[in-house]
């Protein structure tokens, strides 16, 4: 049996705004999904960006009609016909909160996403799968372009979703991270996971912009994109061909090159490594450039932060959108 959909109302936002509901079995997570005036599910598919929020969601309305990312805004203004879809993941708080991600395994993705499907065009002649009985109903709506994207906390769950697809992990065309790179102390850490990942068979393109917040990890996975850092933070012996699968931008216009921020010229100058000597283990090299671009890259004062924080998601959101050519 299809999960069931409420359709918003009153809801003054153009297009179509549905909130899961129960009525029918239980959701996975409490979803929004949003569907801008000119999309239409009468075509048989459809192309969905799949958002995972961070921490101060308070409940799924309050992330599609308040939270300062606005998101339903940005799916508009791209002028981009696809579908915004919005687990609810909890709301986070120090030391604690309702926020977890730790679900977001196995093959929870591709269940996820039929439920989605179903509830938007519920099948014409609902049967299970024999082959896979655990995926359920086939959907009749198909998925063509999936597009993953994610806001601060929201990085963990990316990194969870990436591997849990399943059946559609072949619909995956980019995944984007606005300011969430996060993951220092992860196991591995974030640069180190993303890196990983791009460059392996199921990898595809990775965005990530970035704010004072994560800078680290961001700055880390820029220097191992370029082929000049290691998973240790290492300046690489010998350095190697840069990667175009993975782009890392910072979140705030500079008025000059993020390589001139981090003072990579004279880096690179002063950790050249010597013919035959073999490869460093000491991070200091990213250390080094990360410090550079937190303390010299003209970041706004702390009480401008939290803004900066969520126009990265919002601007970020719609830009990418618009410049995506094959949706």
């Amino acid at each position: 049996m299809p999960l069931s959909l409420t359709l918003a109302s009153p809801d003054t936002f153009p297009g179509r705004t549905y909130y899961s509901d129960n009525a029918l079995g239980n959701w996975r997570k409490d979803t929004g999904i949003y569907l801008p005036p000119g999309l239409d599910l009468d075509l048989g598919y459809i192309d969905v960006v799949l958002y995972l929020h961070g921490y101060f969601v308070t409940d799924i309305k309050q992330l599609f009609n308040s939270d300062p990312a606005w998101i339903r805004k940005a799916v508009l203004n791209s002028g981009k016909n696809v579908a915004l879809v919005a687990p609810y993941l909890g709301k986070g708080q120090q030391g604690g909160g309702t926020y977890s991600v730790r679900d977001l395994t196995g093959n929870w993705g591709e269940l996820y996403i039929n439920d989605v499907l179903n509830a938007l065009v519920p099948p014409a002649i609902p049967k299970p799968d024999l082959m896979h009985p655990q995926i359920g109903l086939i959907p009749q709506l198909r998925l063509r372009n999936l597009i993953i994207a994610c806001h601060s906390g929201g990085g963990a769950g990316m990194r969870n979703l990436v591997n849990a697809l399943g059946r559609y992990k072949h619909n995956l065309c980019e995944c984007w991270g606005f300011d969430c790179l996060y993951g220092v102390n992860a196991s591995p850490d974030d640069a180190s996971f993303w890196y990983d990942w791009a460059t392996g068979k199921n990898g595809r393109y990775l965005y990530v912009s970035f704010g004072p917040s994560t800078v680290y990890e961001s700055v880390k996975l820029y220097l191992m994109q370029k082929g000049l850092a290691t998973s240790e933070g290492a300046r690489r012996n010998p350095d190697i061909a840069a990667l175009t699968s993975i782009d890392v931008q910072i979140g705030i216009s500079t008025g000059k090159p993020l390589e001139d921020i981090m003072d990579l010229k004279k880096l690179l100058e002063t950790t050249k490594p010597k013919s035959g000597a073999p490869q460093s283990h000491d991070g200091s090299f990213v250390w080094k450039a990360a410090e550079n671009v937190a303390t010299k890259a003209g970041w706004p004062p702390a009480s401008e932060r939290m803004a900066l924080h969520y126009a990265i998601a919002s601007g970020g959101l719609e830009d990418k959108l618009a410049d995506a050519d094959y949706l």
